[in-house]
């Protein structure tokens, strides 16, 4: 079975563009909530977020370009040419080194994690349908405010002719997106995937979307900064947050042969669904738990060699308690002994982007060898008894096999497992 390896990554987060910024922030114990300034809240509850207030478009694409384009597919855009710069497969002119092979793009694959999709640019335009009538409406809702948008202006922009998939599937979208593009590769479909997730969901319609979950915080109608607390016993929902993360994969013997750069192993992965309720996850964590067990079968590992788990962490009280069920179920007796990482606590959960962060978090994890902590982790809630490394980094001795988590709405799982390369 074919190895599948990372070879580029792009990261843009609430603190900023780049895995420099993340991991600086990330180690420096600062949080990345804000309160939303961008527009009225006072129809929502959650008056936080992730909100990434000074990226300017502009610096990183063409003006005319950006004016066609919905911020999630700005952001994705970005941090996709971020992860082909780092992947080597930019020509010094910008353009793809595929435009210069014989099948051009036909080999090249892109998916993508996704929840809101283009509400700017859809908040805006039904506004001015309704205040200035029809023919005041942008030309270009039509092609930017769908989900699959992103997606489609990448393979325009770069001439990507194989593989596309956009998948909505909440908050575990960027995981599928991953595994799709890894089953992909592995079954030689491509010879490249760009594999990811982006999300913008600060809009008035967008907020009130989330919260007509009854999943987010209401500890942020106070306009705490620390509203955000997985498996600690003050948590109440989710607070969401923008941005984009992006990786370049391929079949390892290809990456070798052309003297690629490895970041990391993508070893195994595996998704599964509780089929219990349209919202709640099924309190049991068993299907979970499956699929964390089937990642780790996948790349021949047991319990005992997982040095660290990143958690979905929703810090939804009752998801918190099933996610930490299904740890136990799937890594048993080691399950006490392994840290358990919600770095997302610091700066938001990023939906349709959470999982591909958390990979890019966890990339940088294992080249530093340094677990980031759980930010705003004070005391443990009811029935969360892991370890949720709470609100400093931990330096470690190994850090070579990491298992990420992903739960959506409804009891969608997923799971990745990470290996240093070697």
């Amino acid at each position: 079975m074919a190895r599948i390896v990372i070879t580029g990554m792009g990261l843009i987060s609430p603190y900023g563009v780049g895995s420099d910024t993340l991991w600086h922030k990330l180690m420096s114990g600062e949080t990345g909530l804000k309160v939303l300034t961008s527009f009225d809240t006072s129809h929502i509850q959650c008056r936080v977020g992730g909100q990434l207030t000074d990226f300017l478009p502009q610096d990183y694409l063409n003006r005319r370009l950006v004016h066609k384009l919905d911020r999630f597919s700005v952001l994705g855009l970005v941090s996709i040419q971020q992860a082909l710069q780092g992947a080597g497969l930019l020509l010094d002119d910008g353009k793809p080194v595929w435009n210069q092979w014989e099948q051009e793009g036909n080999r090249v694959g892109i998916t993508v994690g996704n929840n809101l999709a283009g509400w700017e640019i859809g908040d805006r335009e039904l506004r001015h349908l309704w205040q200035q009538g029809p023919r005041e409406v942008s030309p270009y809702l039509a092609t930017a405010w769908f989900p699959a948008s992103l997606q489609g202006n990448v393979s325009i922009q770069l001439g990507i002719k194989g593989i596309g998939r956009t998948f909505l599937s909440d908050r575990a979208s960027g995981a599928h997106a991953i595994i799709h593009a890894a089953n992909c590769l592995s079954r030689g479909r491509a010879d490249i995937m760009l594999a990811g997730g982006s999300e913008a969901p600060f809009t008035p319609f967008a907020t009130l979307a989330y919260e007509t979950s009854g999943l987010m915080s209401t500890q942020a109608d106070t306009y705490s900064t620390a509203a955000y607390r997985p498996f600690d016993r003050n948590h109440n929902g989710l607070v969401a947050a923008e941005g984009a993360a992006f990786f370049v994969l391929e079949r390892a013997e290809d990456a070798v042969k052309r003297g690629a750069t490895i970041l990391g192993e993508l070893g195994g992965w595996a998704s599964t669904h509780d089929g219990y309720d349209f919202v709640q996850p099924a309190p049991d964590g068993e299907r979970y738990a499956a699929a964390m067990t089937q990642a780790m079968q996948r790349t021949g590992v047991n319990a005992k060699d997982i040095d660290c788990v990143f958690a979905a962490g929703s810090a939804v009280p009752s998801e918190d308690v099933s996610e930490t069920r299904a740890i136990h179920l799937a890594l048993g007796n080691a399950a006490k002994r392994v840290p358990v990482s919600t770095p997302k606590s610091a700066f938001g959960n990023l939906f349709g982007a959470a999982t591909p962060v958390d990979m890019g978090i966890a990339l940088l994890a294992m080249q530093q060898q340094i677990i980031p902590p759980t930010l705003h982790f004070d005391q443990p809630a009811q029935d969360c008894d892991l370890d949720y490394v709470p609100r400093t980094p931990r330096s470690v001795d190994r850090l070579d096999t990491c298992l990420l988590n992903a739960r959506g709405i409804g009891g969608t799982n997923a799971s990745l497992l990470l290996r240093r390369w070697s």
